[in-house]
């Protein structure tokens, strides 16, 4: 049945709740494979998660976690950085000792099994792929006592993950996906794997239980299509729908980095609320606080991890996470040589070689979005015939401000969900928007250019919703 574990707590009213935390993408990464010279920081430097920082940050929210009131801690994937063997073994010893404070439940995901078969050592200058990973079908058991072993129902992939049903607390089940692929080249499920689905969906609805789904990929393309199409499940619309007319209400997902929520109706009429968990291992480091109550209203908040003890000291964890996205667009900005250009696209997954003809000309673009203002940005965008598309008026009114704060307040809010948004009305918006605006001007064919107007207004805004807390 619907029988549960745990304290219930009570609100202000007196009725009772339920609390739980989600979180996603640990990547923990195992200091034994490197945290330093020319390779490593490569690396480092091309990503918005924390590395060397990952274990000292996972150590700091376990401990608040294990202290607070919440009643379980759910992992949505991604738990290791690139399913090395040692990163599995290491996390494992932190889940274990949380575990004897609160339940922890979590699913894996591609991350965890090192999907990519490019397993990565780094020592001085030398990148090597000499590192043990762990096979998927070694998953299951190795993580069994987080979600196997407590299960009252589960579903073994053909990759031998599993999905699984958890009784979380009384009227309230835990639906655990496994998305890893299905079966035709993409995320998500095969058909016996979503029968399964719906088979629990239904078994829940008939005992009165509300359900909280979690995978990994999401289902709904938070911020735009453009951006973040590529982070959803196969035949999202679709998968989205099935889901939603199951009876599906509210899912947290992971992977995209991105504190997002979002709604979805489907073409019958049902409503599913999906919660689009950023990385832990990264800016902006939420912990997403879900309370059930007895009417089994869901209610969600987003915290963020205090502080972590580095080198012996505690930093403000938002802050140092803050500064390490930043530094991504630094560093590249800063590219001082074409050697030092390719080698910087080549940590950003992108053809170093192919794109190095272009350095000359991201030569001054870069310095001019490193050292300029927005005067510098208005007269260079008038001698290449472009002035005439900024708004004049918002240029006007911040021509001493520098460049560069702006463009790493755009990437922030692109992933703490625009936690400090603007409206429509205000100078910066009309400035940027003016700026985005060119490409569509110049290419008025092209839709692309146009979706990035509307996906660039969603991020200075942040759309529809609240995605700090909200009634979901």
């Amino acid at each position: 049945g619907c029988g549960g574990r745990g304290q219930r707590g009570l609100n202000r009213r007196g009725s009772q709740m339920y609390k739980f935390t989600f979180l996603a993408d640990l990547h923990y990464y195992s200091k034994t494979l490197g945290t330093s010279g020319r390779a490593y920081e490569l690396r480092s430097g091309s990503d918005q998660k924390c590395l060397a920082e990952s274990g000292a940050i996972i150590d700091a929210a376990f401990d608040h976690l294990a202290r607070s009131d919440t009643q379980a801690v759910l992992l949505a994937g991604d738990l290791t950085n690139d399913g090395e063997m040692v990163c599995h073994r290491e996390l494992r010893e932190k889940l274990y000792a949380l575990a004897e404070k609160k339940p922890v439940y979590l699913i894996t995901n591609t991350h965890d099994w090192c999907c990519d078969g490019n397993p990565r050592r780094f020592t001085g200058a030398r990148v090597t792929h000499d590192v043990p990973t762990m096979p998927h079908t070694g998953i299951h058991d190795f993580y069994y006592d987080f979600g196997g072993r407590q299960a009252i129902a589960e579903y073994r992939t053909h990759l031998g993950i599993s999905s699984y049903v958890i009784p979380l607390a009384e009227k309230i089940w835990l639906l655990a996906l496994c998305d890893d692929q299905n079966g035709r080249g993409k995320a998500g499920y095969t058909e016996p794997h979503f029968q399964w689905i719906e088979d629990q969906l239904r078994r829940a609805k008939e005992q009165g239980c509300l359900v909280l789904g979690m995978q990994h990929h999401l289902l709904l393309p938070h911020v735009h299509p453009l951006l973040t199409g590529g982070c959803c499940v196969g035949d999202r619309e679709a998968v989205t729908a099935r889901l939603a007319d199951a009876g599906l209400r509210y899912m947290f997902v992971g992977h995209s980095h991105l504190q997002r929520t979002d709604r979805y109706r489907s073409p019958a009429g049902n409503e599913l609320t999906e919660v689009n968990v950023g990385a832990l291992s990264g800016y902006p480091v939420p912990m997403v606080q879900v309370t059930v109550t007895d009417d089994l209203q869901v209610q969600m908040q987003v915290e963020h991890l205090a502080t972590f003890d580095w080198y012996g000291r505690p930093v403000d964890a938002v802050v140092y996470t803050r500064d390490h996205a930043c530094n991504l667009l630094r560093r590249l900005l800063s590219a001082g040589s074409p050697a030092d250009f390719a080698q910087k696209l080549d940590a950003l997954q992108l053809p170093g070689r192919k794109l190095l003809p272009l350095y000359p000309l991201a030569k001054p673009l870069f310095r001019l979005l490193r050292t300029g203002t927005v005067r510098d940005l208005q007269r260079t965008l008038r001698r290449l015939g472009l002035g005439r598309y900024v708004d004049t008026r918002a240029a006007a009114e911040l021509a001493d401000r520098p460049i560069l704060p702006y463009l790493e307040w755009i990437l922030l809010q692109f992933m703490d969900g625009s936690a400090h948004s603007v409206g429509r009305d205000s100078a910066v918006y009309r400035l940027v928007l003016s700026v985005i605006e060119i490409p569509a001007h110049l290419l008025p064919g092209n839709m692309d250019m146009k979706k990035l107007i509307f996906a660039c207004d969603a991020i200075l805004t942040g759309g529809v919703g609240d995605h700090q807390q909200s009634i979901l």
